[in-house]
């Protein structure tokens, strides 16, 4: 009896079909246990359902592109389409038992990785832990229960979330926020408040940085209410307000904290005066609404995505135009993330609403590897040493958390030439923009030179790790 499997779009598969929301999954599925193509990284038994997941994937890609086109629009015509041609990150490990809840379907940054023992993500109204091998699991905020406003009696739905190493602090449906110091106690009670007390205050994105005066911590929050916040987490002071003509839905600091990118309800990228809000550059490139964007650790690439299914990338040295502009693969860019400095080859995660993460190269922007699957991405995150990120799969039947490791088998990657030498590449001499052109001899591998990165208070891999990295040392017995 031939069956169907929604979740996939399959058709004229086995009996079993029918019973696929009954599997019984492992806690865990890694590397050695896909034996082959029998089963996927998601433990999907493909041979069991008598199909492959060559056709799951066709049909589902079909059924995705007839059915949400009014949430994201095709990317235009022009926009380029990156071959999926490198292989940057493998699957490492997929822990099926955490799985962060979206309260937002347009709001993908749920998950926020301080180290592999320390993976936080948002698990509806509270904020779970868990590590890589998701052997461990404690709540370390528990919002169910407003403990702060009498007259607000709603749990706090979680909407965004971001951590550094000594902050994790989340944003709310109602305006709310909540944050902890991760160096306090175990229990320690998180510290609660309103960013805003309007109707329309939902809490867009939250990111942080280090303030250029006092070094403390600073979260900015993007609203729904058409303003963006900045809060001294160790005051727990508001010391910025800053008003624009439309809802704000994602922001990203410059490393050097002078400047600010703004995304939100309208199709310009705003770059502004960190200090006083103001925009001093408005760039084009979007023909949507657009929900995230990132800044390089450069300080020099910058990149953005949009409802019209494209990621625009620009360069902070030439605002008058885009320098690429790429499509997506499937659905609408939610959530992006370059590599950290000190993190190996330099990449740019371009997180799809759905089944797909892009590692594009962010040295020439002219390849990708695809990493595709099942279910709803609800966020991704680098560890900060840049050796695996996370995927927040959020699917209701074959969601988890999924890791993705480097795959460079020991390769040192470091500039190939001299800052002056790699921005020659894209300047000529008369101070106009060109196309990147060229193979990686050309063009500079990380963010900064090797010679510098020792000194880079950001990088976590010394220069002997550095050169390990990507070596498959899982097995080894010493």
């Amino acid at each position: 009896m031939a069956g169907t499997i929604p979740e996939f779009g399959v058709s004229h598969v086995g009996a079993e079909a029918s019973k696929v929301k009954h599997w019984e999954r492992p806690q865990s599925v890694s590397r050695d246990d896909l034996q082959g193509n029998r089963y996927d990284i998601q433990g999907i038994d493909w041979d069991k359902l008598e199909t492959t997941r060559e056709e799951a994937r066709d049909a589902r890609t079909k059924l995705y592109q007839s059915t949400t086109s009014r949430v994201c629009t095709r990317a235009s015509p022009l926009a380029q389409r990156l071959p999926n041609t490198e292989s940057y990150f493998r699957f490492r490990r997929m822990n099926t038992k955490h799985q962060a809840l979206i309260a937002h379907f347009q709001l993908r940054n749920l998950i926020a990785a301080t180290s592999r023992n320390d993976i936080y993500y948002a698990g509806r109204s509270r904020i779970m832990r868990t590590d890589s091998l998701g052997q461990s699991t404690d709540c370390v905020m528990d919002l169910t229960k407003s403990s702060f406003d009498s007259l607000h009696s709603a749990a706090f739905d979680v909407t965004s979330m971001a951590a550094s190493d000594d902050i994790l602090i989340a944003g709310g449906f109602y305006g709310e926020y909540a944050l902890i110091d991760l160096q306090s106690e175990y229990g320690t009670k998180p510290t609660q408040g309103f960013i805003t007390h309007r109707v329309n205050g939902i809490t867009n994105h939250v990111h942080t940085f280090n303030s250029r005066s006092s070094g403390n911590p600073m979260a900015v929050f993007s609203s729904n209410d058409k303003c963006l916040r900045i809060l001294d987490c160790h005051t727990n002071t508001f010391i910025s307000d800053f008003g624009y003509e439309e809802a704000i839905n994602c922001s990203a600091t410059s490393p050097n904290g002078r400047m600010r990118m703004l995304v939100g309800d309208f199709q310009e990228t705003l770059i502004t005066d960190a200090e006083t809000g103001r925009p001093f550059e408005r760039l084009g490139g979007h023909t949507e609404d657009a929900f995230a964007c990132a800044w390089a650790d450069d300080g020099i690439h910058l990149a953005t995505g949009a409802q019209d299914s494209q990621v625009v990338i620009y360069d902070a040295r030439w605002w008058r135009a885009p320098l690429a502009i790429l499509a997506s693969s499937m659905a609408c860019p939610r959530s992006l993330h370059f590599s950290p400095v000190g993190g190996g080859r330099r990449v740019l995660l371009a997180a799809e609403a759905d089944d797909v993460v892009s590692v594009i190269d962010a040295q020439n922007f002219d390849r990708c590897q695809t990493l595709n699957f099942f279910g709803t991405v609800s966020g991704v995150s680098f560890l900060p040493d840049g050796s695996s990120f996370y995927v927040a799969n959020s699917d209701g039947k074959f969601g988890g958390i999924m890791e993705f490791e480097r795959a460079g088998h020991g390769e040192l990657f470091g500039h190939s030439n001299t800052g002056a030498s790699a921005a020659q590449g894209r300047w000529n001499d008369a101070g106009k923009r060109r196309a990147w052109v060229g193979a990686d001899a050309e063009g500079p591998h990380e963010w900064a030179d090797e010679s510098v990165l020792e000194s880079d208070a950001r990088v976590r891999l010394t220069a002997k790790a550095r050169k390990l990295r990507g070596l498959d040392l899982d097995d080894l017995v010493v």
